[in-house]
């Protein structure tokens, strides 16, 4: 074996060694882990600008909040939104 150095910020290492823990790992264990799967793919086991696989339609939602747009949706306001979620209407399925 030989060593693999990096910088974390302090809070960066404080929040791995956490996760790490918390799922029963080290993170040392956890370096291997990612540097095995980064190897066996050929490069970053995960899309960076993308990390937790969103399909399209949710990064187009993401995108729309972050820029403000369909904020609102088709109901004037929550309450209506939730009563129309409430309400048994079927006259759109004839």
């Amino acid at each position: 074996m030989t060593p693999v150095a990096t910088k974390l910020t302090p809070q960066e290492k404080k929040d791995f060694q956490r996760i790490t823990a918390e799922i029963g790992t080290t993170p040392s264990n956890a370096l291997r882990m990612f540097g095995s799967a980064f190897n066996r793919r050929g490069g970053c086991p995960f899309n960076p600008s993308n990390p937790y696989s969103y399909n399209q339609a949710t990064l187009d939602a993401m995108e729309d909040a972050a820029l403000g747009r369909n904020l609102l949706g088709p109901f004037p306001s929550a309450n209506d939104m939730i009563t129309a979620l409430l309400t048994d209407d079927d006259s759109d399925d004839a």
